[in-house]
């Protein structure tokens, strides 16, 4: 298989829309948690004359530009609507008067679901409409929106990385090509022109490297590389032609963990690169030539690294972590000036630069809450104006929801496991109907932010118990290698141990206590309604993973998926047995629902269809709801709709709760 998945998905049947202002809607129903954010990306031109924001309505998304006059909205139009299938991602200003929009959709081919990007570019007259890269010999790919620099050097162009179009020779190599046209998935580096279309090579593709970095200047000097389990880190000096390899390790390798992020604006022969300090993933200054040793830029004591935050000409920014709230470590003391300023005025809710003007007079920030989705502002330097740009959702007010409480509990092993705690509003802190959600990943983790899910369920009068186990990221090597390859083993005890923990601070009703996950999350939901029946009164999946061979073996489809997979899971098949709850059915003594969509390229609907068929042999009660053209995250408004209405009406059967003011 070429590169997991390719596609004959064309972006058509855009069309320009007038946008209305959305009414408010009644307290919280279903509809109201399962809608799209009122706004959900927000972005300013250069010169600051126009502000795009991309508005949902009736469950449809759309880009409303509004032009600007000294920071205040002058005239506004909408200019282009969601088509059948796609959803707008986000958009960008490219120019003054060119905006970049990236569409995101979901296909399948011969019974493989796969997803696919493309980009439209669109003057903000709404004018002069394209869908680039689509239809070029030159660039191909799943993904075509993989902007990686918005101001190379020439006017009207970024550099995109894209799939070089395969050969004929790579064409008749007997490969299984999804899609119409097929990939390798080694992407190449394009200069593209955002009005014309037109395509120019600036890097050609180089195995094995799958992901490239550019300097400030335009100049792509990094690469990142990955062959099976084994992943590679390249380097290029200034001036220089070839390639040099800083690294290679195997994947889940805890002692070489490395990698370059972005080159040095002040030194172009220094990147910044994250790796393991005290155990715990931190921000390091590297020197290519190897003249000089590493340098420790910043490390949190107790949390990892996540992520960069990259300026639009690619320069760091800072790096994002998360300790029990999210946190920025800047390296662009303008910026954290920006997101200080509005922070404060936001009543100290976490906040985010989204994009400024080039004057800085003009800045877009996102504002992060426990509460409700993300609020956009506009930030007016000279003036002083913080101006509301619109949402987070009709209909939800952050005063009528419950907010999170950091919480930990002691395992059985006497491990401290954080986590979090949403009580009902209003509700006193005592036998409560409880829901344990365990997060998905599971190389991941929950943080303070909004959880459309979370939030549902509390209004209806449930306390929800969130845990980071053991195998969660974000707290040091050790804390996600003590669980690592143990999906079954001290991952879900770590998850048993804090429902019994709820009950004996007397927080939960030991009767109504119920397991809800989703992807990973719905697969030790399914384990536990296998190995814990007395525990849990019922479990919810949500595209959740029922049986790990067959993981392994849908794995193996898609280009190095298959090792990385049995580098997670491990190769001992009496272990993946007997951590596979759809091979104990007939254990399971607690009522189960599960719900997955059809469009979902992350967990296969087999994996919910077999556990189905494992539970109606064993004469389970259970059911199986399968959404059409759902996608893993049941992005589709109406795909969520449904998902709450099954989970409400399933668990006010099993764990009733009478949902305060109700």
């Amino acid at each position: 298989m070429v590169s997991g998945a390719r596609n004959n998905m064309h972006l058509t049947g855009l069309v320009a829309t007038g946008l209305t202002t959305l009414a408010l809607a009644a307290p919280p129903s279903i509809e109201t948690f399962a809608a799209r954010p009122e706004i959900e990306h927000a972005t300013i031109s250069p010169d600051g004359h126009y502000l795009a924001t991309v508005e949902v309505h009736g469950g449809r998304g759309g880009v409303l530009v509004r032009e600007l006059a000294n920071g205040e909205v002058k005239d506004s139009r909408g200019i282009l609507g969601e088509p059948e299938h796609f959803q707008i991602g986000w958009c960008r200003f490219a120019s003054n008067t060119r905006l970049l929009c990236s569409f995101h959709a979901m296909g399948r081919d011969r019974g493989v679901v796969y997803p696919v990007a493309r980009l439209v570019a669109v003057d903000a007259d709404g004018r002069n409409m394209r869908v680039l890269v689509q239809n070029s010999p030159l660039a191909q790919g799943q993904y075509q929106d993989r902007v990686m620099h918005w101001h190379p050097g020439p006017p009207d162009t970024v550099l995109i990385e894209a799939d070089e179009g395969l050969t004929s020779d790579q064409l008749a190599s007997g490969a299984t090509i999804i899609g119409n046209i097929g990939t390798h998935g080694l992407p190449a580096v394009f200069e593209l022109n955002v009005v014309s279309g037109s395509l120019r090579m600036r890097q050609k593709p180089r195995s094995p490297i799958r992901h490239w970095i550019a300097d400030s200047k335009g100049q792509v000097r990094l690469g990142w590389g990955q062959e099976g389990a084994t992943e590679s880190f390249y380097a290029r000096l200034e001036g220089a032609s070839e390639w040099k390899q800083l690294a290679r390790f195997e994947v889940f390798n805890s002692r070489n963990a490395f990698e370059p992020i972005a080159i040095s604006r002040d030194d172009p022969n220094k990147a910044y690169a994250l790796a393991y300090s005290g155990g715990r993933t931190a921000l390091w200054l590297i020197d290519l030539k190897d003249q000089a040793d590493p340098l420790l830029v910043f490390a949190d004591p107790a949390f990892d690294v996540d992520h960069a935050v990259r300026g639009p000409d690619a320069h760091l920014v800072g790096v994002y972590y998360q300790t029990i709230y999210p946190n920025i470590f800047y390296l662009d003391q303008r910026a954290q000036a920006i997101a200080a300023t509005v922070r404060k005025a936001r009543g100290g809710l976490f906040t985010t630069v989204v994009e400024g003007t080039q004057d800085e007079d003009l800045y877009v920030t996102s504002s992060e809450s426990d509460l409700v989705p993300d609020l956009f502002s506009l930030l007016d330097v000279p003036r002083g104006h913080l101006l509301k740009i619109g949402g987070p959702q009709a209909g939800l007010n952050a005063q009528e929801m419950a907010p999170l409480q950091a919480i930990s509990y002691p395992a059985r092993d006497g491990v401290q496991i954080p986590g979090y705690l949403t009580l009902p509003r209003g509700a006193a802190r005592d036998h409560l109907p409880l829901i344990v959600m365990p997060h998905g990943g599971p190389i991941a983790r929950d943080g303070w932010h909004y959880d459309f899910l979370r939030q549902f369920l509390a209004s209806r009068g449930y306390a929800v118990l969130q845990m980071n186990f053991r195998g969660s990221q974000g707290y040091g090597s050790a804390w996600f290698f003590a669980a690592h390859r143990d999906w079954g083993g001290k991952t879900y005890e770590d998850v048993v141990d804090g429902a019994k923990w709820a009950i004996a601070q007397g927080i939960a009703d030991p009767q109504r206590v119920a397991i809800v996950g989703w992807s990973f999350g719905g697969y030790v939901a399914l384990v536990g309604a296998q190995r814990d029946g007395a525990l849990f009164r019922c479990a919810v999946s949500v595209a959740g993973i029922s049986d790990l061979s067959l993981l392994l073996a849908e794995e193996a489809r898609y280009m190095n998926l298959a090792e990385v997979a049995r580098a997670q899971l491990g190769t001992d098949k009496e272990k993946l047995r007997r951590d596979s709850p759809r091979l104990h059915a007939a254990d399971v003594q607690v009522p189960v629902l599960m719900i997955h969509g059809d469009l979902d390229a992350q967990v296969d609907l087999e994996q919910s269809q077999a556990m189905d068929t494992a539970l109606a042999r064993a004469g389970k009660v259970h059911r199986l709801v399968t959404i059409k053209d759902a996608d893993h995250q049941m992005s589709a408004e109406s795909a969520r709709v449904t998902l709450l209405r099954e989970i409400e009406s399933f668990l006010g059967a099993h764990v009733p709760a009478n949902a305060p003011g109700r």
